[in-house]
Protein backbone atom coordinates (compact mmCIF):
# COMPACT_ATOMS: atom_id res chain seq x y z
CA UNK A 1 0.00 0.00 0.00
CA UNK A 2 2.80 2.65 0.77
CA UNK A 3 4.39 1.87 -2.72
CA UNK A 4 1.07 2.76 -3.93
CA UNK A 5 0.85 6.01 -2.21
CA UNK A 6 4.01 6.96 -2.88
CA UNK A 7 3.51 6.70 -6.92
CA UNK A 8 0.11 8.62 -6.22
CA UNK A 9 1.83 11.08 -4.60
CA UNK A 10 4.65 10.97 -7.64
CA UNK A 11 1.59 11.35 -10.18
CA UNK A 12 0.13 14.53 -8.45
CA UNK A 13 3.21 16.10 -8.90
CA UNK A 14 3.78 15.79 -12.02
CA UNK A 15 0.30 16.63 -12.66
CA UNK A 16 0.49 19.66 -11.00
CA UNK A 17 3.61 20.91 -12.65
CA UNK A 18 1.62 20.26 -15.85
CA UNK A 19 -1.99 21.22 -15.18
CA UNK A 20 -3.13 24.31 -14.75
CA UNK A 21 -3.96 24.71 -11.25
CA UNK A 22 -5.11 28.12 -9.98
CA UNK A 23 -4.19 28.09 -6.50
CA UNK A 24 -1.29 25.83 -4.05
CA UNK A 25 -1.12 25.79 -0.69
CA UNK A 26 -1.13 23.74 2.72
CA UNK A 27 -3.47 23.08 5.04
CA UNK A 28 -3.92 22.67 8.67
CA UNK A 29 -5.79 20.71 10.51
CA UNK A 30 -5.59 17.08 12.06
CA UNK A 31 -2.14 16.56 10.03
CA UNK A 32 -0.71 19.25 7.31
CA UNK A 33 -1.45 18.90 4.12
CA UNK A 34 -0.56 20.22 0.55
CA UNK A 35 -3.07 21.40 -1.90
CA UNK A 36 -4.10 22.52 -5.23
CA UNK A 37 -7.19 23.46 -7.00
CA UNK A 38 -7.86 23.09 -10.47
CA UNK A 39 -10.62 25.43 -11.54
CA UNK A 40 -13.50 24.18 -13.57
CA UNK A 41 -15.35 27.23 -14.50
CA UNK A 42 -16.28 29.96 -12.19
CA UNK A 43 -19.16 27.97 -10.59
CA UNK A 44 -17.24 24.86 -9.43
CA UNK A 45 -13.32 23.81 -8.93
CA UNK A 46 -11.56 20.35 -7.58
CA UNK A 47 -9.24 20.55 -4.83
CA UNK A 48 -6.75 17.76 -3.97
CA UNK A 49 -4.61 17.31 -1.41
CA UNK A 50 -1.85 14.85 0.26
CA UNK A 51 -2.18 15.12 3.57
CA UNK A 52 0.65 13.93 6.29
CA UNK A 53 0.25 13.60 9.82
CA UNK A 54 -0.22 11.29 13.22
CA UNK A 55 1.61 8.57 11.33
CA UNK A 56 -1.03 8.55 8.48
CA UNK A 57 -1.01 9.52 4.54
CA UNK A 58 -3.95 10.45 2.68
CA UNK A 59 -5.07 11.38 -0.72
CA UNK A 60 -8.40 13.59 -0.74
CA UNK A 61 -10.29 14.98 -4.18
CA UNK A 62 -13.02 17.32 -3.64
CA UNK A 63 -15.65 18.46 -6.21
CA UNK A 64 -16.76 21.94 -4.95
CA UNK A 65 -19.18 24.67 -6.22
CA UNK A 66 -18.83 27.83 -5.09
CA UNK A 67 -21.85 29.17 -3.95
CA UNK A 68 -21.61 32.73 -2.42
CA UNK A 69 -19.44 35.57 -2.54
CA UNK A 70 -19.52 38.45 -0.40
CA UNK A 71 -18.08 42.40 -0.41
CA UNK A 72 -17.91 42.52 3.85
CA UNK A 73 -14.47 44.31 3.28
CA UNK A 74 -14.49 45.54 0.04
CA UNK A 75 -11.02 47.23 0.67
CA UNK A 76 -8.99 43.86 2.37
CA UNK A 77 -10.83 41.12 -0.18
CA UNK A 78 -13.50 39.40 -1.50
CA UNK A 79 -14.77 36.87 1.02
CA UNK A 80 -16.47 33.24 -0.52
CA UNK A 81 -18.26 30.19 0.29
CA UNK A 82 -17.51 27.05 -1.14
CA UNK A 83 -19.19 23.79 -0.47
CA UNK A 84 -18.79 20.49 -1.63
CA UNK A 85 -18.27 16.15 -2.14
CA UNK A 86 -15.63 13.91 -2.61
CA UNK A 87 -13.35 10.88 -1.49
CA UNK A 88 -10.47 10.43 0.81
CA UNK A 89 -7.92 7.38 0.95
CA UNK A 90 -5.84 7.17 3.43
CA UNK A 91 -3.32 5.03 5.21
CA UNK A 92 -1.22 4.50 8.53
CA UNK A 93 -0.81 2.75 11.53
CA UNK A 94 -1.76 -1.26 9.45
CA UNK A 95 -4.84 0.02 8.24
CA UNK A 96 -6.15 1.54 5.31
CA UNK A 97 -9.47 3.52 5.01
CA UNK A 98 -11.55 5.31 2.20
CA UNK A 99 -13.90 7.69 3.24
CA UNK A 100 -16.61 10.09 1.57
CA UNK A 101 -15.86 13.53 2.28
CA UNK A 102 -17.90 16.75 2.76
CA UNK A 103 -16.54 20.33 2.79
CA UNK A 104 -18.06 23.71 3.53
CA UNK A 105 -15.18 26.72 3.13
CA UNK A 106 -15.59 30.07 4.19
CA UNK A 107 -12.66 32.07 2.70
CA UNK A 108 -11.20 35.85 1.94
CA UNK A 109 -8.96 36.13 -1.50
CA UNK A 110 -7.25 39.47 -0.84
CA UNK A 111 -6.74 42.70 -3.19
CA UNK A 112 -3.39 43.42 -2.99
CA UNK A 113 -1.97 39.74 -2.97
CA UNK A 114 -2.29 36.77 -4.20
CA UNK A 115 -3.12 34.91 -1.39
CA UNK A 116 -6.24 33.28 0.36
CA UNK A 117 -6.58 32.24 3.45
CA UNK A 118 -9.92 29.66 4.17
CA UNK A 119 -11.73 28.16 7.17
CA UNK A 120 -13.18 24.49 6.79
CA UNK A 121 -15.43 22.05 8.19
CA UNK A 122 -15.32 18.59 6.50
CA UNK A 123 -17.57 15.66 8.08
CA UNK A 124 -16.43 12.50 7.04
CA UNK A 125 -17.84 9.24 6.67
CA UNK A 126 -15.57 6.48 6.88
CA UNK A 127 -16.40 3.26 4.72
CA UNK A 128 -13.77 0.70 4.77
CA UNK A 129 -11.44 0.44 7.37
CA UNK A 130 -13.73 0.84 10.11
CA UNK A 131 -17.54 2.67 9.98
CA UNK A 132 -17.50 6.10 11.54
CA UNK A 133 -18.42 9.14 11.01
CA UNK A 134 -16.42 12.13 12.17
CA UNK A 135 -16.32 16.37 11.28
CA UNK A 136 -12.56 17.94 11.38
CA UNK A 137 -11.51 21.62 10.23
CA UNK A 138 -8.76 23.39 9.01
CA UNK A 139 -7.14 26.72 8.34
CA UNK A 140 -5.83 26.49 4.56
CA UNK A 141 -3.55 29.63 3.01
CA UNK A 142 -3.02 29.46 -0.74
CA UNK A 143 -1.08 31.01 -3.58
CA UNK A 144 -3.04 32.06 -6.66
CA UNK A 145 -1.89 32.16 -9.99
Amino acid sequence: MKKFLVALVAMFCVTAVSAQFSNVGIRFGAGTAITAQYDLSKANHIDGRIGFGGGWTSITGIYNWSLKSFDWTPGLGKWFFDAGVGANVGTGGGFTTAAVVGSAQLGIKFNDAPVSVTFDLEPTLNIVGGVGFGVGSGVSIAYHF
